[in-house]
C-alpha cells in the first residue's frame, strides 16, 4: 500500500464530497485521501511525494503555491454519469435539447460529452446573455435545476458529473497502486451506480451524509472578522466579552454566516487559546453514534475517547446542537456543571476542563419553544447567545468581504465592473458568506483582471423575460413545484402541511413545529422530526411558506395559498 496521500482540491464543498466518495468506492483502503476546499488550503498541507487532483484547470495558478516542487498533480476530467441516462437513451432521435450548467465552460463540457455519446440529438449550450433557440423539446442539466429558465420543455436532471475513468487510471499509475485495470474498471462502474440518482434516493440521510469530527485549526481571530455593519459589530462586541468568560456560548444564524469562524476567534481570544479546538457536527448521526463520539466508549480494555476528551484544555465546538437528544443534553449539562465525564460503558468519572461553544440555525429560545430543550435546560446550557446576521442583513460589509477574499486568494489585482458589483450587492445570497466566497473564488480563477457580467456564473445573471403568457408560466410552475416536492417526499404530506398552515392563517394563528406536528397527527399523518423538517425546508425554499424568526412562527405565503387553490382545482 502506498504511504503517499492523494489530495483532492475543489472550490465547492458539495462536489468535493461527491468525488471523494467516488474515489473511496474505487480505491478503498489502497490510498489515504485528503479532501480540501480551496478556502481551507494551507501551507504544508501537501507533502513531497503526494499526488494532487485539482477539480478544474482554473485552480492551477492558485494551487501551485501550496504544491511542493516535484509533486504530481492531475486536472480532473469530468464525465456525465451514464447510470443516470435512462431518460436520455429513451428519447426519440432528433430532439432539440437545451443544456444548462452553472458556468458556460461547464455547460460546453457537458454538451461535448452528450454529443459524443448521444449524437442523434441537437444540443444548445444555455447562455443567459443569448436568445434561447425556438421549440426546445427538453432541458438537460447535471444537478443544477435551480438555474433553469422558465417556460421551456421537459427537464431531465442527469445528476452531478463525476470523475472520468482516466483520472483513476492515472492515480493508480502515479501512486503505483496494486490494482489491476479489470478490477479498477469494475469498481468504477459500481461507483457510477452507487452515486446515481436512483440509487441515492433509496438511501437514508444517515447513509448519504458523511460528517467527520476534526481536531481543527483555529485560524481565525477577531482581527480577521469584517464588521462595518451595525449588526455584525454587535455580534463581535458580544463575542469579545463572552470570550473572556469560562461559560458556554451559543451561536445561531443561517447556514454560511460564519458561525465556525466566530467560534475560532472566540477560542483564540480565550484562556483556552493554547489548547486544541475540536469540532463535532450533531446532524445526521444516530443517537448511539453521537453518544460514543461525544463521550467515548469502553469495551473492556479497548478505549475510544470522545471529542470532549480530545478538547481537554481547549474548546469543543458543537454544531447543530438542536439535533442532540434529551438524554445526551443531560449528560452534556452534567459535564458543564461538574467538569467530569463518564464514557459509555465506563465505570469511572474522568476530570475534564473544556470550554463549550454550540451552534444551530435557531436561538435557544426558539429550540425550547419547538421542544428541543426544556426551559430550565436551555437556561442552564448558557445565557450567552450571539446572533450571526445573514449577508442580506450586512450588505455594507460586501465590499470589505470581497477585498478580504481576494487577499486570501492572492488576487488583489482582481476588479469588477459597476454592473457586476451591483449584481453582487443585490443577489439574495442564500448561502451567505460561504456562497460569496465560492463565487469570488471561481471568478478569481478565470485568469482575468476585470470581471464583466458575461463572466458571472449563471445563477448570478439576471433572469430573462419569459415570452409565454402568465397562464402558461403558472401551469409550468405548478408542475415544477410538484416535481420539486416529490423529489423530497410524498406530495400529499406537503399538501396537508400547507392546509394546516392555511387553517392557522384563517384562525390568525402561526405555528412552530411542535404544534404543527400535533395538528398533522390529528389528520393521521405522523412524521418524524427529521421528515417534518425536510418537508418544511422544501416548502420554504419554494416560497410557499413564510418562516419568521422567534415566536412569530410560520405561516402559509400568498404563493402557497395560490398553489394550494390551483392544486385543489386540478384534483377536483
Amino acid at each position: 500500500m502506498s504511504e503517499s496521500k492523494l489530495h483532492i482540491i475543489s472550490i465547492q464543498e458539495r462536489y468535493l464530497a461527491t468525488i471523494t466518495k467516488q474515489l473511496k468506492e474505487v480505491f478503498r483502503d489502497l490510498i489515504q485521501l485528503s479532501p480540501t476546499t480551496i478556502k481551507d488550503l494551507q501551507n504544508n498541507t501537501i507533502e513531497p511525494g503526494d499526488v494532487v487532483i485539482l477539480s478544474s484547470d482554473i485552480l492551477i495558478g492558485f494551487a501551485l503555491q501550496f504544491i511542493p516542487e516535484g509533486c504530481q498533480y492531475i486536472i480532473a476530467k469530468r464525465e456525465i454519469n451514464y447510470a443516470n441516462m435512462k431518460e436520455v437513451i429513451e428519447l426519440p432521435p432528433g430532439r432539440k435539447i437545451l443544456v444548462v450548467n452553472d458556468t458556460l465552460i461547464n455547460t460546453n463540457e457537458t454538451v461535448d460529452s452528450l454529443r459524443e455519446t448521444f449524437s442523434e440529438h441537437q444540443y444548445f449550450a444555455y447562455d443567459p446573455s443569448q436568445p434561447i433557440p425556438e421549440f426546445i423539446d427538453y432541458i438537460i442539466t447535471p444537478d443544477e435545476t435551480h438555474l433553469l429558465p422558465g417556460g421551456l420543455g421537459k427537464v431531465i436532471d442527469i445528476g452531478m458529473r463525476l470523475l472520468d475513468i482516466e483520472v483513476f487510471l492515472e492515480v493508480a499509475k502515479l501512486l503505483d497502486l496494486s490494482i489491476d485495470s479489470i478490477t479498477l474498471n469494475k469498481r468504477y462502474m459500481k461507483s457510477l451506480i452507487s452515486l446515481s440518482k436512483s440509487y441515492s434516493s433509496t438511501q437514508s440521510n444517515d447513509q448519504k451524509k458523511i460528517v467527520k469530527d476534526v481536531r481543527d485549526t483555529a485560524g481565525y481571530h477577531f482581527s480577521d472578522m469584517i464588521a462595518r455593519s451595525s449588526k455584525m459589530q454587535i455580534a463581535l462586541e458580544q463575542a469579545k466579552i463572552y470570550a473572556q468568560l469560562d461559560q458556554p456560548i451559543h451561536l445561531y444564524g443561517e447556514a454560511g454566516t460564519g458561525k465556525k469562524m466566530l467560534a475560532q476567534a472566540i477560542h483564540n481570544a480565550s484562556k483556552q487559546h493554547s489548547g486544541p479546538f475540536v469540532v463535532i457536527n450533531c446532524a445526521f448521526r444516530t443517537h448511539d453514534l453521537l453518544e460514543k463520539d461525544l463521550f467515548g466508549v469502553e469495551n473492556g480494555t479497548d478505549i475510544t475517547i470522545g471529542v470532549i476528551e480530545m478538547a481537554q484544555g481547549g474548546t469543543l465546538y458543537i454544531e447543530s446542537v438542536n439535533e442532540l437528544p434529551v438524554f445526551l443534553q443531560k449528560r452534556l449539562l452534567q459535564v458543564i456543571h461538574t467538569n467530569k465525564l463518564e464514557r459509555k460503558n465506563g465505570k469511572n468519572l474522568i476530570d475534564v476542563n473544556v470550554r463549550i461553544i454550540t451552534s444551530s440555525l435557531y436561538s435557544l429560545e426558539e429550540m425550547q419553544g419547538e421542544g428541543y430543550f426544556e426551559q430550565e435546560k436551555h437556561v442552564i446550557l448558557t445565557p450567552y447567545s450571539i446572533y450571526m446576521p445573514s449577508l442580506l442583513e450586512r450588505i455594507e460589509d460586501i465590499d470589505d468581504l470581497i477585498v478580504d477574499i481576494k487577499t486570501r486568494l492572492h488576487r488583489k489585482d482582481l476588479s469588477f465592473t459597476e454592473e457586476v458589483m451591483q449584481r453582487l450587492k443585490t443577489y439574495k445570497w442564500k448561502g451567505n458568506i460561504k456562497e460569496l466566497y465560492n463565487t469570488v473564488s471561481y471568478l478569481s480563477f478565470l485568469d482575468q483582471s476585470l470581471i464583466e457580467t458575461h463572466m458571472l456564473p449563471l445563477y448570478l445573471k439576471e433572469e430573462k423575460e419569459s415570452y409565454h403568457s402568465e397562464q402558461d408560466v403558472q401551469e409550468i410552475n405548478m408542475g415544477k413545484i410538484i416535481e420539486k416536492i416529490e423529489e423530497h417526499g410524498f406530495l400529499e404530506e406537503s399538501i396537508s402541511i400547507l392546509k394546516v398552515f392555511q387553517e392557522g392563517k384563517q384562525e390568525r394563528e402561526s405555528f412552530g413545529r411542535t404544534k404543527l406536528k400535533a395538528r398533522l397527527i390529528e389528520k393521521d399523518i405522523d412524521l418524524t422530526e427529521q421528515q417534518l423538517r425536510m418537508r418544511l425546508e422544501v416548502l420554504q425554499e419554494l416560497k410557499l411558506l413564510n418562516v419568521r424568526q422567534g415566536r412569530a412562527g410560520t405561516t402559509i405565503s400568498r404563493l402557497g395559498e395560490r398553489f394550494l387553490a390551483n392544486y385543489e382545482k386540478q384534483v377536483i
